[in-house]
This record gives C-alpha cells, structure tokens and sequence, in this order.
C-alpha cells in the first residue's frame, strides 16, 4: 500500500473522526499505517497571529486536536512533527499573508519520509476539497501531484447531497480514482436520515466504506468496525481502480 487522501464536502465534517475509524479498521487487518495532516488549523487568536507573523516556527503551541486524534488512533511511535507539517492557531492561513509560510517542499519531504518508513500513510486534507494550501497550490492540485487515491468524508446534514455530488463531480474530473465515502452523522436530529444515505450511494459512483453514527467524544473511541469495506482499502496502489 502506499498514501491516500481524506478530503471532505466540507469543514467539521468528520473528517478526523473517519480518519481515525479507516486507521483502526486497517491496523485490525494487520495494516502498518499512520495518518499525516500536512496543514492544521484552529481557532483565529489575534494576539498569537500578530506573533506567528514575526516567528520563524511552523507551528504554535502542539496541540491541534486533529493532529492529536491521528496520533493516538495509530499505534506506531510517532510524534507531532512526524504526522503535520504545519499548525497553525488561526483558521485560515491559507487566505491570508500565512499562506507564504506554507511550502509545499516541505509537505513532499515529509510525506515521503512517512511513505518510506510505514506500509500506509492515510493523509487528511483541511477544509474542503479545493481549498487553497497556498497561492499556488489546492489540496486537490498537492493529491493530483501524488496521484493519491481520494476517500470523500460526506458530513450527513441537510445540503449534503448537493454538496457531496459536487465534490466527487471535481475529483473525477481530476483523473483521481475515488476508493469510495464514508457517511458521518454530525446531526443525530436530522430527518430523513436514511434516505439521503439511499441517494447518495444510487448517484456516487464508488462504493459507500462505512457509516459512522453520531458518537459521543468519537476521538476516544474504538471505530473500526463502522468501516465496513475495508477491503477496498488494502489493494495495492495499482489495483486501485474506479
């Protein structure tokens, strides 16, 4: 096996959460994998961007709640550094003068440093598919680059299926083959629940991975088993088909 990319419809989608259920679902079928998130964003802090403008570091305090769940959901010894390049406290790096500090080097060294020493590297994207890493590049530009298989995280909300269909519509017009989706529920409230998951599995064309309810603090808990074609996780690369 060698590196996929996790995207999703859109931000607080599930994204980390389906991440750590595809890394535990693996590991239980003997799969050596870690999960990488080369750009970690959280809360807009004025007073720590006005110091990350002046600092020389990548990151602020190593914290990030993503970057934390990937580490403690694989069970390789691995530090912060090792599965993110880049944290930031603010939200959005990417669309302000942040962006520069990005570099995309830096994201290839570090992701071929883990696709050397691990079987598997499941890497998770920020935001939504298309939105900039930099001036220059997209996460989809960087997953094109790397010809990484894509795994599409659709949050079950109300606008997801348009929201959804749009996003595997960009990825197959990238050339990517798409492994497949997982659906998260993030409303346990919403109606029509079932149905949704109905449409969405007769219009995408790739197999429906897994389900994942709505789970109290999902970061600490066993999620493999809602990953229920893992199968079509473990072919190698060049089996990797639509």
């Amino acid at each position: 096996m060698s590196s996929f990319f996790v995207t999703g419809t859109d931000t607080n989608v599930g994204k980390t959460v389906s991440s750590r259920a595809i890394i535990q679902a693996l590991q239980n079928k003997g799969v050596q994998i870690v999960g990488y998130k080369p750009v970690a964003c959280g809360q807009d802090d004025p007073v720590y961007n006005d110091m990350q403008t002046k600092s020389e570091s990548d990151y602020g305090a190593e914290d990030n709640p993503d970057v934390l769940t990937l580490m403690r959901s694989t069970n390789e010894k691995v530090s912060y550094q090792d599965v993110n390049s880049y944290s930031f406290e603010h939200t959005m790096p990417m669309l302000t003068s942040k962006s520069g500090q990005i570099d995309i080097k830096k994201i290839n060294a570090d992701l071929e440093r883990l696709s050397g020493r691990y079987q598997s590297v499941l890497v998770e994207g920020a935001f939504g598919w298309l939105t900039p890493i930099n001036k220059e590049y997209s996460f989809a530009d960087w997953a094109k680059s790397h010809n990484m298989p894509i795994v599409l995280v659709v949050g079950i909300k109300e606008g997801c299926i348009n929201h959804a269909l749009l996003t595997v519509q960009s990825i197959q017009q990238s050339g990517l083959p798409l492994l497949g989706w997982i659906a998260n529920r993030i409303n346990p409230c919403l109606g029509h629940y079932a149905e949704i998951i109905d449409i969405l599995t007769e219009k995408i064309d790739a197999p429906l991975l897994g389900r994942i309810p709505y789970v109290y603090k999902p970061e600490e808990q066993e999620l493999g088993q809602y990953i229920t074609n893992v199968e079509r996780l473990t072919y190698m690369k060049t089996q990797w088909v639509k």
